[in-house]
């Protein structure tokens, strides 16, 4: 019964979060003034990082313990001794070996083959004026005002928002299409990188040549197929490129300074990449500046700190003081304001509609227990950087899972799985495959094997279902299509309405130099090739005692004599939010003209 005692007490306790759920929560802020579901609900959007704290690590901890308790097989936690979990064998070191690059390169031109495949005129489709509009209108601030930051209020980072730029570099201009061509080259190399990822894990594994070769085409296999699609889109590029570059450090024996001193940089380029991509990525770099002080190893930590330091220092020499302040004003306003404006609460595990809300919080306890057993139990005999990667890989799932903690629905919770998931299918396989290596009949099959390539009949195989879905006709028109994606005209983007819209405002906006939406139609500046005339070209970051004032100075600068005060289209948009911004709005403009809906405003 002994054997029981740790999953049964992990149970008990994962049975008491749940019935204390609801329960589980702080009081709501009543100070809070900003409109959005925790306003209206009154509930406080950290509740969900305590519950699934509170549904995760007592269940886990528990179990760890016990186990530890009743097992006399494991390893232990002391630093000192040869029982150490993360133990090095100085005469036993598993590098990575060069067995699993043909399989790599046979998976990079499958994934660049397929992206060539791709139907690029399927994506020039109506345009969504907010979202895609978050992406059009920055980049046109800068080219406009030369200002980094100071032009425009961002949402996602400067580089996120201003994608356009690299295109104006590249071809002169920016257009829609181009932008979106960058966003499918970055999602393009999340599969890149998590190939990278996949082939540096497994060849750091102890087993037999075959099974090592069929254990990276299966599970690469089923990365590329399955979770790209989950993997929060183009601004996560970086982030698994960050965690190819961090696990290798610590895994590596080569060129160590520099890896840990390019660590270091991805401090500040994280930060302007995306806002919480740089949040997530910051504080990976300091839970491994705490890893390397448990593990004494002060000279990878004094490169860290020095590449931090010096990193900053440079930023903060080359950019403006005035940049610089409204960088950490931005940084400050997002995260402090995100979560009342943007959260969604987290639905309570098995209540009614939970299931992929609480498959996810599943997926995340059962890998939980299972990194225990691959770290701890001397059964598997696993290499320690194994057990490095591929708990570095989890706690970065976890640490992105903070989207969906943050706005729960059902897309954000798909978005954010990818890593967490990937590192619960890649430990199913590494406990199957050890089993497998055990049964001798199957272990004198995969070393007969080796004679007749059973791992590209097998590669084969599956490329030949991985193909099957897409149309690779495409590939011998590829230029074409690209082309004509990056070059498309505006107008193919608009629907009727839109394209009257457009035309009517810009009839009404000719002697502006500016555009000022307060509608959810942010793209607006961009059709009619203006920039805005404040930051906030987004209105959703107009809140009453925090930005309103900066956003009427602006506007009385600027002066323009037509705005669209309102319009058919209303995503995250609060008005309750920007009540001063708009009576002062009212005061200087009156009502002039409905235009199927949207509401221009005129100058006094």
């Amino acid at each position: 019964m002994k054997k029981y005692l740790p999953i049964s007490a992990s149970l008990l306790l994962l049975g008491i979060s749940i019935i204390f759920w609801d329960s589980i929560k702080l009081p709501y802020d009543e100070s809070n003034v900003i409109a959005g579901l925790p306003l209206y609900k009154k509930f406080n959007p950290i509740n969900d990082k305590i519950r699934f704290l509170f549904f995760i690590v007592p269940s886990v901890l528990i179990y760890l313990f016990c186990y530890l308790r009743v097992n006399t097989n494991t390893f232990r936690f002391n630093l000192k001794s040869k029982d150490f979990f993360l133990y090095r064998l100085k005469n036993k070191e598993i590098n990575s070996d060069n067995s699993l690059n043909l399989y790599s390169y046979l998976f990079i031109l499958l994934i660049t083959l397929e992206f060539f495949s791709l139907d690029f005129n399927r994506y020039i489709k109506t345009v969504d004026m907010f979202h895609d509009g978050t992406l059009l209108v920055p980049p046109l601030n800068y080219l406009e005002n030369k200002e980094l930051l100071k032009s425009t209020f961002h949402n996602y980072g400067f580089i996120g928002n201003n994608l356009g730029l690299f295109s104006n570099f590249v071809l002169g201009y920016y257009s829609i299409g181009s932008i979106t061509f960058i966003s499918l080259m970055l999602v393009y190399l999340n599969k890149f990188f998590i190939i990278l990822i996949s082939k540096k894990i497994i060849s750091y594994s102890n087993f037999e040549d075959t099974l090592k070769k069929l254990l990276f085409i299966i599970f690469t296999f089923f990365l590329i197929l399955s979770i790209p699609h989950y993997f929060g889109g183009p601004r996560t590029s970086l982030f698994l490129f960050f965690i190819l570059l961090l696990g290798t450090a610590l895994c590596d024996n080569t060129f160590l300074k520099f890896k840990f001193f390019l660590v270091g940089i991805f401090s500040v380029i994280s930060l302007l990449w995306w806002f919480d991509i740089g949040f997530y990525t910051n504080l990976l770099i300091i839970i491994t500046a705490i890893y390397l002080i448990l593990n004494k190893e002060s000279k990878k930590l004094l490169v860290l700190l020095i590449s931090i330091i010096s990193s900053w220092s440079l930023f903060l020499l080359i950019i403006s003081p005035e940049e610089i302040k409204e960088l950490f004003y931005q940084l400050n306003f997002i995260y402090s304001t995100s979560h009342y404006s943007l959260s969604i609460e987290y639905i309570k595990p098995f209540s009614a509609n939970s299931g992929r809300w609480t498959k996810a919080l599943i997926i995340i306890y059962m890998t939980s227990l299972m990194l225990i057993h691959l770290n701890f139990s001397k059964k598997f005999f696993v290499n320690y950087k194994v057990k490095v990667f591929i708990s570095l890989l989890f706690i970065a799932g976890v640490i992105l899972f903070n989207d969906a903690l943050m706005r729960s629905d059902s897309m954000h919770v798909k978005s954010s799985s990818g890593l967490y998931t990937s590192v619960f299918v890649l430990l199913i396989l590494i406990f199957l495959f050890q089993r497998i290596e055990t049964i001798r009949k199957i272990k004198k099959l995969t070393y007969n094997l080796k004679f007749i390539n059973f791992n590209i009949i097998v590669f084969i195989f599956l490329s030949f279902v991985f193909f099957s879905s897409i149309k690779i006709t495409n590939i011998f028109y590829v230029n074409n299509n690209i082309e004509e994606l990056v070059k498309a005209e505006d107008n193919l983007f608009l629907d009727n309405n839109l394209s009257a819209f457009l035309k009517r405002y810009k009839e009404l906006s000719k002697t502006d130099d500016c555009i000022q939406v307060l509608s959810s139609d942010v793209a607006v500046p961009y059709f009619l090739k203006k920039p805005s005339c404040t930051q906030f070209f987004m209105p959703v970051f107009i809140l009453n005692g925090i930005t309103e004032s900066k956003f009427i100075d602006q506007l009385n600068k600027s002066s323009p004599n037509i705005i669209l005060f309102k319009s058919p289209n209303i995503i995250l948009l609060e008005t309750m939010n920007m009540t001063n911004a708009l009576r002062h709005v009212e005061e200087k403009y009156s009502f002039y003209e409905n235009y199927n809906g949207y509401i221009f405003y005129k100058k006094n």
